[in-house]
């Protein structure tokens, strides 16, 4: 069979697009509008009238209270207030690993800084009001030709995301394709793309329902799908056995040279099947693009608000969908009662035309001009005779009936109930206890905890999806990478250092390719609240502690989860001393301090100079000392030794040494 052009090819694999999307399209096209106008209804003034559809309320009040958004604002701020983050575990079991904390920080690295917030943000906000919402993860050049992994909000993923209908995991992580959708402007794409493409081809126009091209806008595809290559590896092995492998198309006259230098040879080659992702960048004319990404995992990620499976096929919803009637009903009741209010509350007189004549101006005008009386024409009888004057009637002041009223209370309650009841679980007796506190904010909480559990697998799967494309991404050896602590300090990393292990052989410390690790989130407390419920259980057990080593414990362990503006340096003491104390387990960046800490500290010139100098001082006045006691013990021996030789002579020749002497002394005294 003559092999395929690459034109033939791209249009197979364009046709086969064209359906798996129609397939996907089409399952979940219901739930998709749902979700948009639900996300609608909560953020766009004027779309909780969209159902009238034809205009019946055109000429009438029609009035939004929304009771809706409050509770949406509730569960989103408790997201954004308690960030869930992916832990990289060791497969072994084994409590830490480098590389995987290496991992986890190069992670926050990537996808923790504004636009990774901000993507988080837009997933978590559409799930809770739509029920879908979604994340990609792609590279960008970081600086020079070195490329880094980022992550990227998905904006309106209900009408834009789209995963194998055939897919049956929440996290799609068994997708064997998915799609990105984008709209064009027409003058854009054929700016970029020409304009033989930004039209259906003849005979195609009819053939699916997605609407590829219309007057104004053309819709592009990210065609994402998984292949299978194999790989081939040169193996070496050295002393004691070890094994270093290369791929084959990969290896460099550098690395030959190196393993020959130090006693590698050459064994079998190993071939290993893998997968790897295609992308495809389509309309619904053609192939525009195609290329290899980063990674073994299709990078897009979906996000749920609620989500379950009916006769095989997939449904959710948000927060907002169950609630969306009774706002409407509510609206319409409270939109009448208004306008029955605005009606005029005054009786208007009714009176005949020959009772008005032409005083009808002074009337229709005493509503502005507040006149001190008013008047009417006189009416008479068919004999002439005047009679009684006054209205012939009253206009009655509209009512509003006690049926509305009622279901304007009946309608907030069912509202209430639907979002669960957000405000009676956040009403707060000012004198209860904290237990009562922890009851209350449990009530909370159970709102919101669905979502973020929610949350936590869509991070988990994003983690997932970083960690394959780091092993193709982070590859460049002695590149130094930036990282992120669990407590957002900086640091860095270094791609592939040669460092020795236990046994004496020679491996790259962060070798990104060998990550295999374990993603593990956790949703945590959603409240700063709980973070105050510790300090008060801990101080209430400080009571009953009669030992004060414990004391300190609970004394410090309730400091570092105290909460308020310039309280940290405590909060860091405490954990300082809680870590001396063996409570809490050391980081890494805290257990290098320490053992710099431990170690003996170089001395301050200045204070070896002072020490010198004074060293210096003490020597020259010990030795004056020394001087000065050396010259009393000479003169004593000096005059000892005369008196020895005064008494080894006779008298008189003493009595003519000392006459002698006296002389030489007079004629020196004399001299001076």
């Amino acid at each position: 069979m003559p092999r395929k052009s690459k034109a033939e090819r791209l249009s197979e694999v364009h046709a086969l697009a064209l359906q798996q999307f129609d397939d996907s399209y089409n399952t979940t096209r219901e739930d998709r509008e749902r979700a948009l106008k639900a996300r609608r209804f909560v953020n766009v003034r004027g779309a909780q009238w969209d159902w009238d559809e034809a205009d019946d309320f055109r000429n009438k009040l029609r009035l939004e209270i929304d009771q809706v958004s409050g509770a949406i604002l509730r569960i989103k701020n408790e997201y954004r207030k308690n960030r869930i983050s992916a832990r990289f575990l060791p497969a072994d079991g084994s409590d830490s690993d480098d590389l995987a904390e290496a991992c986890a920080s190069r992670f926050r690295a990537d996808t923790m800084d504004a636009p990774g917030r901000e993507a988080r943000d837009m997933a978590f906000d559409s799930a809770v009001e739509g029920g879908f919402g979604g994340l990609r993860l792609r590279t960008e050049v970081e600086c020079g030709d070195e490329q880094r992994i980022c992550l990227e909000a998905i904006n309106d993923a209900e009408s834009r995301l789209f995963f194998d209908v055939d897919a049956q995991r929440k996290d799609k992580s068994d997708a064997e394709h998915a799609f990105l959708i984008t709209p064009w402007s027409r003058r854009a794409f054929v700016a970029k793309y020409g304009d033989e493409c930004a039209s259906w081809p003849a005979g195609m126009a009819a053939q699916f329902k997605f609407e590829w091209f219309n007057a104004d806008l053309v819709y592009v595809a990210e065609y994402f799908i998984k292949e299978k290559r194999t790989d081939t590896y040169r193996v070496f092995t050295g002393f004691n056995d070890e094994k270093r492998e290369f791929l084959a198309d990969e290896i460099t006259d550098d690395d030959l040279e190196e393993l020959a230098a130090t006693g590698f040879i050459e064994g079998e080659p190993r071939k290993e099947k893998v997968d790897q992702v295609h992308k495809y960048v389509l309309n619904g004319a053609k192939v525009l693009d195609d290329s290899i990404i980063a990674g073994r995992e299709i990078p897009l990620v979906p996000q749920y608000g609620q989500r379950t499976v009916i006769n095989h096929v997939e449904r959710f919803r948000g927060h907002v969908q169950k609630a969306m009637d009774a706002q409407i009903v509510y609206n319409l009741q409270v939109s009448k009662v208004a306008e029955t209010a605005a009606s005029s509350g005054v009786e208007k007189p009714v009176f005949t035309p020959e009772q008005i004549g032409p005083y009808g101006e002074l009337w229709q005008n005493d509503h502005r001009d507040n006149n001190a009386y008013m008047l009417i024409n006189s009416v008479r009888d068919v004999n002439g005779n005047p009679m009684p004057s006054g209205p012939v009637a009253f206009t009655k002041s509209p009512e509003v009936a006690p049926a509305v009223a009622a279901l304007i209370q009946l309608t907030k309650q069912d509202i209430a109930d639907q979002l669960g009841n957000p405000e009676n679980a956040e009403q707060i007796d000012p004198g209860a206890s904290g237990i009562a506190l922890d009851l209350i904010q449990g009530r909370i909480d159970m709102m919101a905890y669905g979502y973020m559990d929610n949350a936590a697998d869509a991070e988990r799967r994003v983690a997932e999806v970083w960690q394959s494309m780091a092993a193709d991404v982070y590859v460049e050896k002695g590149r130094k990478l930036k990282t992120l602590s669990e407590d957002m300090k900086r640091g860095t990393v270094e791609i592939g250092r040669d460092v020795m292990d236990e046994n004496g052989a020679i491996k790259q410390e962060m070798d990104f390719s060998r990550a295999a690790f374990d993603i593990e989130t956790e949703v945590g407390p959603t409240s700063a609240s709980r973070r105050a419920a510790i300090v008060r259980t801990i101080t209430d057990m400080m009571g009953y502690s009669t030992d004060p080593a414990q004391t300190a414990k609970l004394m410090n362990f309730a400091m570092m989860n105290m909460e308020g503006e310039g309280i940290q340096p405590l909060r860091d003491d405490a954990r300082k001393q809680l870590i001396a104390m063996g409570v809490v387990k050391p980081t890494k960046e805290e257990e290098a301090e320490m053992e710099a800490a431990a170690k003996p500290q170089a001395p301050d010139p200045q204070a070896m100079l002072a020490g010198a100098m004074s060293k210096e001082a003490e020597a020259k006045a010990a030795k004056a000392l020394a001087d000065t006691s050396l010259a009393e013990a000479r003169t004593k021996e000096s005059e000892a030794k005369a008196a020895q030789t005064l008494a080894s002579i006779p008298i008189q020749q003493q009595e003519s040494a000392l006459k002698t002497a006296q002389a030489i002394a007079g004629a020196v005294n004399g001299g001076q």
